[in-house]
């Protein structure tokens, strides 16, 4: 827990203010005034209403034992009067994606979902408290305009601010699993956050296989039946990757016989992914649709009113925006392709393949991981969009301070417990910050999301499985694959097209420092022309977003793709 007293709050950060700035102004929308507590909701999606006296704004949707909470219903689990940790257990009972603000006079409880789905923002100016889930509304009312140097650097090089901090230093946002509590007091407003939630590994040591898959089975039915309830006869749009996770829930669809569904893939003409998507579809017997992106399709958008209004918004202050869905979105709704209010439904998962190899050999050698391993896997998994000496040692100077106050980075560690912080890493960051912050593209066009692999149950069994399941997700890829055989017919696996793509020639050149910067830079260009699918950039062919003056700039200084993105939107919505 968190507590702290306005006064404390705002002498704390009138004093560490930086230097930087922003630009764009919200949208037009409803607000709410009370006394000492003002929230303003600019999302059409909140509803109001009113609970035992107690004002309320519901987002989304949350469930109970199988069944969808009515906006009051909801409101009731923000209920403290039996204590905290009764309200943790209501909480942490909820399934779905939601945000729920209860308020009471000046005592007020908002929390986000487990995954922080539809986040939320708050700051403290001259003794008022200020909620949203627009970060610049809330920016403008603490009157905050410098970009802080510690969340720069998190910015760079991951591409998102970590913990509960945004850009701005006045202004926080609630991590997955929060939950703000402002109390009245004699001695005024006294600030509270609490946790319902942690993404904790606490694997199981028994290899029971087959009673675990059947188990999973039971898990990801469940969640497809809720996913057929929450579209209510709406179409099912599936954005289908060549990889396993939309591989899955485009099977549950297939089987369950849904009518109304469109698959989707995009990228460059005849790229790996799109093509397992397309076979992936057909096998199924699903409808599928793709979406050319170019060079010259991103550059006709990306210098555009819009664009700009999106990557300001979706960002919260706190993030780069992943756009790979953007254009198709934008596009196949334009077209009328996509119905107006749509459920989309992306392969968003809490399912990570990303630990170390050297973890699972340091437990079965019975040793433990070395002081300083636990920040070396942060670092060469999160924070490397510059990878230069200069981005280093700005990790080392700015971000590992940071990292140290939370993560037991100078402790030798057990490997299972190597394995919780890892994974509770990337689960409140990464995951929440990035991949799940991307359904706010779905939203920006009118649409409706929802994760199926983000379900309660569904991470409640991950959290569980045995360690042999965590590396290379052995178990969960076994498990995709078999379904996906039995419902298509199709016996031979197709694999991930992802990890196909990255042991390309051109990938494997791609990554490499020399590529980018540098003496090696003259050796790639001639590698474009002699490799033609070389020069047609990376699968979204996303580097026409960039202007190819800042392109080459970036890159000559390390910065990867996303690196790029971040200093551009660091360098348009920042002043001295």
């Amino acid at each position: 827990m968190v507590r702290t007293r306005v006064a404390a709050v705002e002498r704390r950060t009138a004093a560490q203010r930086r230097a930087g700035g922003s630009a764009l102004s919200p949208p037009v929308s409803k607000g709410l005034f009370m006394s000492s507590i003002h929230c303003h909701f600019s999302s059409p999606r909140w509803q109001e209403c009113t609970l035992s006296g107690d004002d309320g704004h519901v987002c989304g949707s949350a469930w109970l034992n199988g069944h969808r909470l009515s906006a009051s219903g909801a409101l009731k689990q923000l209920e403290l009067a039996e204590g905290i940790e009764a309200w943790r257990k209501r909480m942490g009972d909820l399934n779905g994606f939601y945000a729920l603000v209860r308020r009471r006079g000046n005592d007020m409880v908002a929390a986000v979902d487990r995954v922080r789905s539809i986040p939320l923002y708050y700051g403290v100016h001259a003794g008022d408290v200020y909620l949203s889930d627009d970060a610049d509304w809330v920016r403008q009312q603490v009157d905050e305009t410098q970009i802080h140097d510690e969340a720069r650097a998190d910015f760079e090089l991951a591409g998102y601010v970590t913990g509960q901090d945004t850009l701005f230093r006045r202004v926080k946002q609630l991590r997955a699993g929060e939950a703000l509590i402002v109390s009245d007091s004699d001695l005024g407003l006294t600030l509270s956050v609490e946790r319902y939630f942690s993404f904790q590994y606490y694997g199981m040591s028994d290899r029971d296989d087959d009673r675990r898959l059947i188990r999973l089975e039971e898990v990801v039915e469940e969640a497809c039946q809720q996913l057929v309830r929450m579209a209510n006869g709406r179409q099912i749009v599936v954005p289908l990757s060549g990889g396993y996770d939309s591989r899955l829930i485009a099977t549950l669809l297939a089987r369950c016989g849904y009518p109304r569904v469109l698959t989707y893939a995009y990228g460059h003409r005849d790229n790996q992914e799109a093509k397992v998507s397309r076979e992936v579809a057909q096998s199924l017997g699903l409808p599928w649709t793709f979406v050319e992106y170019s060079q010259e399709a991103w550059s006709q958008v990306a210098d555009s009113e819009e664009y700009w209004r999106y990557q300001q918004w979706a960002s919260g202050w706190s993030g780069i925006v992943n756009m790979q869905d953007w254009l198709a979105v934008k596009l196949l709704t334009e077209q009328g392709k996509v119905e107006p209010g749509s459920l989309f439904v992306p392969g968003h998962c809490c399912v990570t393949g990303f630990l170390l190899s050297s973890v699972f050999e340091a437990k079965r050698a019975g040793r433990l991981m070395e002081a300083g391993e636990l920040t070396e896997a942060l670092r060469q998994r999160h924070f490397i969009l510059n990878e230069s000496a200069e981005g280093e040692a700005l990790f080392r100077e700015r971000v590992l301070p940071r990292l140290a106050q939370d993560y037991p980075l100078d402790e030798a560690l057990d490997p299972d417990e190597f394995i919780r912080q890892f994974v509770l890493f990337g689960w409140q960051e990464r995951q929440a910050k990035f991949i799940v912050n991307s359904v706010r593209c779905f939203e920006f066009f009118g649409h409706d999301w929802w994760m199926p692999l983000y379900d309660r149950d569904f991470m409640a069994f991950w959290q569980s499985v045995p360690r042999h399941w965590l590396e290379r997700r052995s178990g969960y890829v076994t498990f995709v694959e078999k379904l996906f055989a039995e419902v298509s017919g199709h016996s031979a696996p197709l694999g991930n097209a992802a990890q196909q793509s990255r042991r390309s020639l051109r990938a494997r050149l791609t990554r490499l420092a020399a590529f980018r910067r540098g003496p090696g830079a003259h050796v790639k260009r001639l590698a474009k022309r002699l490799l033609p699918g070389l020069a047609q950039g990376n699968t979204l062919a996303s580097t026409g977003r960039f202007p190819p003056e800042a392109l080459e700039r970036l890159r000559s200084q390390g910065y990867s793709h996303n690196g790029v993105a971040a200093q551009l939107f660091l360098e348009r919505f920042s002043r001295s």
